[in-house]
């Protein structure tokens, strides 16, 4: 449980994923003055080993479950695949622990329906990692319209579009990728951040169309482009495409968002093209060797960058917000738990509404959603 507004509550912090994300994380727990303890796990012993002499770690396994039943852990970040998240989630909740998790919190829906009801039942605090919700731009965003620059929004649109990396890395070590699709996966960043900047509205309809083929020999689809309704009669039109060129200047993501009110519009260009480094020889990207281009949009990697030993960035902030929530008590703006489930739904949604070719209507239960798009992606 997060410490009350004030009060100190000493962090033992277990990290199960030792990948980027949890590398970043973990040096950030180092130098946070609030984490006491710090246990890894990692399923590759040479990476979590690795990971664990570079932070000093006080404990290292493969076994999660060994990790997380540890006395000293009162709170846990999970950077597992995708795929991975139901079965460290539910033994974090277990335990009692605070957790983030990383996005989508499951790809499952009627997992991540059980997921929540653990949660609540434990009065576990757990929070999703959608971290673009800490970059300056969002948080302004938000600001002006929660209170009221634009008056009542009456449509909106999103346009995310991604180097095809991104999929290959998602896809290739899953063999079941039934439901890693563009909006479950990338897709879900853009839901989230729109229908967190419009102050929470819940759709009623979403109706979307898929395709391309670009993606095709690896199990899923290029792009899906949905148009949300709303009771009060706003529109919205959201778009991901996670097909481009690997030669695609931006390091994984790319947006372009509008909002339209009765009294403003807001429009925001965050496809990362105003830093722009082109050089006659190929230079390294964040993907060490892989992707090396010769133009890159510089500062385009969604978590931040390390720079002179230390990590900067949306991650940065989220990382050690989250370390706040728990040490001090502090009010923060993480999506919740029910807000990562909410987001899981509604892109699943998207994939059965271009799956059946027509509207559907929402809310829809876990039930329908799996069952249907389980049978149709076999």
């Amino acid at each position: 449980m997060c410490a009350y507004a004030g009060a100190k509550n000493p962090i033992g912090l277990a990290i199960v994923g030792c990948g980027n994300v949890g590398r970043i994380r973990g040096q950030l727990a180092r130098d946070y003055p609030g984490v006491e303890w710090i246990g890894l796990c990692d399923v590759n012993e040479k990476t979590g080993k690795k990971l664990a002499e570079d932070l000093n770690a006080d404990f290292f396994t493969t076994d999660y479950h060994e990790l997380l039943r540890r006395s000293e852990v009162n709170s846990a970040i999970l950077a597992t695949d995708e795929n991975a998240h139901a079965g460290t989630l539910f033994a974090s909740i277990e335990h009692g622990h605070n957790i983030l998790i990383e996005k989508p919190l499951a790809t499952n829906a009627v997992e991540s329906a059980k997921i929540i009801a653990a949660a609540e039942k434990a009065e576990a605090d757990l929070v999703v990692g959608y971290t673009q919700r800490f970059r300056r731009r969002w948080l302004v965003a938000r600001d002006q319209v929660t209170s009221g620059q634009l008056g009542d929004i009456t449509s909106a649109t999103t346009r995310a579009f991604l180097n095809r990396l991104i999929a290959i890395e998602r896809l290739e070590p899953n063999e079941d990728r039934s439901m890693l699709t563009p909006m479950v996966v990338s897709g879900t960043h853009a839901l989230d951040l729109m229908l967190w900047v419009m102050g929470g509205a819940e759709p009623n309809e979403v109706y979307a169309r898929s395709g391309g083929n670009v993606l095709a020999g690896l199990g899923t689809i290029d792009s899906t482009f949905s148009i949300f309704s709303f009771d009060d009669g706003k529109l919205w039109n959201m778009s991901c495409c996670w097909g481009l060129p690997e030669q695609w200047p931006a390091a994984t993501y790319s947006m372009e968002i509008g909002l339209i009110g009765t009294k403003g519009v807001l429009t925001i260009d965050d496809t990362h093209s105003d830093i722009v480094l082109a050089t006659e020889e190929r230079h390294q990207t964040h993907r060490k060797g892989r992707d090396d281009k010769h133009v890159s949009f510089l500062t385009s990697y969604p978590p931040g960058e390390f720079i002179d030993g230390q990590f900067w960035g949306p991650m940065r902030e989220e990382t050690n917000s989250w370390f706040s929530r728990i040490y001090t008590g502090a009010k923060t703006p993480h999506a919740t738990g029910i807000e990562g489930h909410r987001d899981l739904l509604l892109t699943m949604a998207c994939d059965l509404s271009a799956k059946r070719k027509k509207p559907v209507s929402l809310p829809i239960s876990e039930e329908e959603l799996q069952d249907e798009l389980r049978m149709t992606n076999k």
